[in-house]
């Protein structure tokens, strides 16, 4: 599922929450599963399908081919990203951001994301955080991460949190590495 950026999952996580504690309870217990610091992906085989087997989890596997000085480059864009949206710094956001992004358009993110910090009291903390894939011939990265989103709504007070697992896709640009899409699963 791709959606349009993490403040969309705390904006609509704000309004659900308004309809009832156990609907965002479920919604934040539902994506980490229990799971505390490992991190797994839920499979189904066809054939476990039609004979109601159980599903396997594997485990998300960190790929082994990114040099050094790239991972160390996009996980800092990645944690600037972070520390920027927590600290409500839109400029300092919108660098780690493509230009040219593929799952969203980037004045339309800029515009939500200042809406976002305008109306919400928002942090993310990611955990288990893993570059899942690594091309080097188009420089793109795939990072997966369990993140946790927490959003006050400035006007009621209301406060919501939930989990949703992320891949974030990361290019090398000319001026660093940028994130260019998010897939977002609770």
């Amino acid at each position: 599922m791709t959606y349009k950026w993490v403040p969309a999952l705390l904006l609509m996580g704000a309004l659900l929450g308004a309809c009832g504690e156990e609907k965002s309870d479920e919604a934040a217990n539902s994506t980490s599963d229990g799971e505390t610091q490992s991190s797994t992906q839920e499979t189904h085989t066809a054939e476990e399908e039609k004979a109601g087997g159980t599903s396997v989890k594997a485990p998300i596997e960190e790929t082994e081919n990114v040099p050094k000085e790239e991972r160390e480059a996009i996980l800092a864009a990645l944690n600037q990203q972070i520390q920027s949206f927590n600290e409500k710094d839109i400029d300092a956001y919108m660098a780690t951001i493509s230009k040219t992004p593929e799952s969203f358009d980037y004045e339309e993110e800029k515009a939500y994301i200042e809406k976002v910090f305008q109306t919400f009291d928002a942090t993310m903390t990611p955990e288990n955080t893993k570059i899942i894939q690594y091309d080097e011939d188009k420089m793109t990265a795939n990072v997966f991460m369990n993140m946790e989103s927490t959003s006050k709504d400035l006007s009621s007070g209301k406060e919501v949190s939930q989990k949703t697992r992320q891949i974030m896709v990361f290019q090398k640009e000319k001026d660093g590495w940028k994130q260019v899409s998010l897939f977002a699963m609770e």
